[in-house]
C-alpha cells in the first residue's frame, strides 16, 4: 500500500494576513563557545516527506543530544523529532490494520480502532505542520511569546497583537507563515496552495480530533471499517505530503541562506574580527556583507 504524493483540490480562501520584516537572531546557529558549528534546526518537513515516500529516515533527537556542546538547543527540533517518530508509528499501525488479517477482532473493536487511527493521523498531521513552522520562527527575532501558544490556524492568520490591545480598533491580520515565506519569494506559493491545505487539515483536526467532535461510531463488517479508514486517511495523508513539500521548500531556502551567512561569519572570525564587533544584522534572503555600520 503506497501513499500518493499528489494533491487533490481543496477549498481556496483569500489570505489577507500581512507579512512583517524580520531578521535572524544568533539562535539560528549552533555554537561551541564563540564558534558557529551548525544551523539550529532540522528539516522536519523534508525528512517526514521523504519517509512517507519511502526515500529516507527520520532524525532521532533526545536529551542526550541537547547536552552535547555543539548540539541543537532549538526546543522545537526536539518536539518535532518526537512528533515525526510518533506519526511514523501511527502510519505503520494504520498500514498493518488495513492490510493484515485481524483474527479475533470484533466489528465494534474494528470500528473503535478506525476512529482511533483516523484521529491520530489528523492530530499529528496538524501538529507536525505547527512544529515545523515554530522551529523556523525560533531562529528569527520574532519574540517566542508571539507564537509559542499558537495553533496552526493562528500561525496562518491571526489578529495583530499590537492593534488588538487598542480599544475600538479593528486589528489587521498578520500571517506568521507568510512572514517566514516572504523574503524567499514563496509567499504567493503558500497563499495560493500550501495555506489552503493547512487550513483544511486544521479544520478537520478541530472538528474531528482535537475537541469534543469525532466521527460517529458505525458498527459494520470489519472490512468496511478498514476501507473507510484507508479512504479517509489517504485523503488526509495526500494533503499532508503536499503541505510538507511547501514547508520543505521553505526549510531548504532557510538552510541555504543560513549556511552562506554562517560561512561568512566564520571567515570574519578567523580573520580576527573581535567578538564585540559581531552584532550582525542578518536579513533573510539577502547576501550577508559585513560593514562597520552593522555593529
Amino acid at each position: 500500500m503506497e501513499i500518493n504524493a499528489g494533491s487533490k483540490n481543496v477549498p481556496h480562501r483569500e489570505w489577507n494576513g500581512t507579512h512583517h520584516p524580520w531578521g535572524f537572531r544568533p539562535h539560528a546557529f549552533r555554537w561551541a563557545g564563540p564558534q558557529i558549528v551548525g544551523i539550529n534546526f532540522i528539516p522536519l518537513a523534508k525528512e517526514m516527506r521523504a519517509w512517507l515516500m519511502q526515500r529516507g529516515q527520520l532524525n532521532i533527537l533526545s536529551t542526550r543530544d541537547f547536552l552535547e556542546v555543539s548540539g541543537y538547543y532549538n526546543p522545537y527540533a526536539y518536539s518535532g523529532s518526537a512528533l515525526t517518530l510518533i506519526m511514523a508509528r501511527v502510519i505503520n499501525a494504520l498500514h498493518d490494520f488495513v492490510t493484515k488479517e485481524t483474527p479475533g477482532l470484533s466489528e465494534v473493536d474494528a470500528e473503535i480502532e478506525r476512529l482511533r487511527l483516523h484521529n491520530e493521523v489528523l492530530l499529528y498531521a496538524a501538529r507536525i505542520c505547527e512544529v515545523a513552522i515554530k522551529q523556523l520562527l525560533y531562529c528569527t527575532q520574532i519574540p517566542e511569546s508571539r507564537y509559542k501558544r499558537m495553533a496552526l490556524g493562528a500561525l496562518l492568520e491571526a489578529p495583530c497583537p499590537d492593534c488588538k490591545a487598542k480599544n475600538g480598533d479593528l486589528p489587521h491580520l498578520v500571517s506568521l507563515v507568510g512572514t517566514l515565506a516572504h523574503p524567499f519569494h514563496l509567499c504567493l506559493e503558500f497563499e495560493h496552495c500550501a495555506m489552503d491545505h493547512m487550513d483544511l487539515v486544521n479544520k478537520l483536526r478541530n472538528a474531528q480530533a482535537a475537541h469534543s467532535g469525532i466521527q460517529t461510531l458505525r458498527v459494520r463488517p470489519i472490512q468496511e471499517s478498514k476501507e473507510q479508514l484507508w479512504k479517509d486517511c489517504d485523503e488526509v495523508l495526500n494533503g499532508f505530503i503536499h503541505m510538507l513539500s511547501h514547508l520543505e521548500d521553505l526549510e531548504i531556502r532557510v538552510l541555504d541562506d543560513l549556511a552562506l551567512k554562517g560561512e561568512a561569519i566564520v571567515m570574519l572570525k578567523l580573520n580576527g574580527l573581535a567578538p564585540e564587533d559581531c552584532n550582525f544584522r542578518l536579513t533573510p534572503g539577502r547576501p550577508f556583507v559585513f560593514e562597520r555600520d552593522d555593529v
